[in-house]
């Protein structure tokens, strides 16, 4: 695979060899080498793109290229843990014994890569509440985050629980909707005596990839809503702002982001994705009496330098859980918040607020 941020990944499967060139030669030490056909993902490769070499379990050789400077670069190294690599240099790294989260999960899945999930432990009790329809996104989220029962929004650091809140959430929906899915298929299935009928596999499939695509987001929201809530932090949640903008958290309400008598160093905005890719252009423009704007965002290998510049030039600060900033370099980190430290920073505002304007 040749993987961009511009392109969809350009995929080619062929047979390679790999073997030792020197192996009728018992008095000269070993030389391996890959042979491959031509093909479209290495027509794509320029000097300085990553490479990337993977077993899979039924003993395919995963290869990935990846552009130089790229967000797909920095989520390859983040994936399988590439913190050495030298341009023209060859690193092994043991990843074998890794445990796979949310995160790499949809990196693998979107690669093409199915990835299960083990622990079916909560299937019964959502299949008990909900049968095979899905609940709402509050209610799923809900469920996700009542199944931690050793996790408290209101005293635990919250940049650990937004992390558990989203990982739980996504490890169930995957294991629901697999259920789902199946149950779905054996009572229409759109495949008969080896005959697709590709109207009802198309609107199976755009049904799927929609619920993907409009629950992630959501979910996070709910789950930043629900620790901001623990804590006694006041916003407004989709408030309307100029235009009819409505950033997904105002702080402290939209009352007083239209009083023009409130302080506007004592306002704050939050905007949540759970990947920034180029929809952080349109966080530039949702608060304007807001010059400094936050960003949430969890995804590892998400923000590469030049993304950063232009963060910087639209005023947009990011907000990360720790341990996905820690994911990147010394640079990126120190243009990066914690959840933990945006939050103490809105606590102390709100804290140091004059009884008047708390009223607003």
């Amino acid at each position: 695979m040749y993987l961009s941020d511009d392109d969809a990944p350009a995929v080619a499967d062929l047979e390679t060899t790999w073997y030792d060139a020197r192996r009728n030669n018992p008095n000269r030490s070993a030389e391996w080498r890959l042979y491959y056909k031509d093909c479209e993902p290495i027509r794509m490769a320029r000097p300085g793109d990553l490479m990337c070499f993977g077993m899979l379990r039924d003993n395919r050789l995963l290869i990935i290229i990846a552009q130089h400077d790229s967000t797909a670069e920095a989520q390859a190294k983040w994936l399988f843990g590439i913190d050495d690599e030298q341009e023209g240099a060859f690193r092994f790294h043991d990843n074998t014994e890794r445990e796979l989260d949310a995160f790499g999960a949809q990196i693998f899945e979107a690669l093409g890569i199915n990835v299960e999930v083990r622990d079916d432990t909560h299937l019964p009790e959502m299949i008990g509440r909900w049968g095979y329809r899905f609940p709402s996104n509050e209610e799923f989220a809900s469920f996700s985050q009542s199944s931690l029962t050793d996790v408290d929004p209101a005293h635990d650091d919250p940049d650990d629980v937004v992390i558990e809140y989203y990982d739980r959430s996504y490890l169930l929906f995957k294991l629901y909707e697999r259920a789902v899915i199946q149950h779905d298929y054996d009572a229409a299935p759109f495949v008969s005596d080896g005959i697709i009928d590709v109207d009802s596999f198309t609107s199976f499939y755009t049904s799927v990839r929609n619920r993907r695509m409009s629950r992630a987001g959501k979910v996070l929201e709910i789950h930043i809503a629900h620790i901001l809530d623990a804590r006694g932090i006041e916003y407004e949640a989709q408030a309307r702002t100029e235009n009819g903008k409505k950033p997904d958290f105002l702080f402290p309400s939209q009352a007083a982001y239209e009083d023009p008598t409130f302080p506007e160093t004592q306002l704050r905005m939050l905007a949540s994705k759970t990947s920034i890719k180029d929809r952080f252009r349109q966080v530039a423009d949702e608060a304007n009496r807001i010059r400094d704007k936050h960003l949430f965002t969890l995804t590892p290998g998400d923000v590469t330098h030049p993304k950063l510049a232009q963060l910087d030039e639209l005023h947009i600060h990011l907000v990360m859980p720790k341990v996905v900033k820690e994911s990147y370099d010394d640079l990126i980190q120190g243009e990066t918040m914690t959840f933990s430290r945006f939050i103490e920073e809105v606590q102390g505002l709100q804290a140091g607020r004059p009884q008047s304007l708390t009223l607003l």
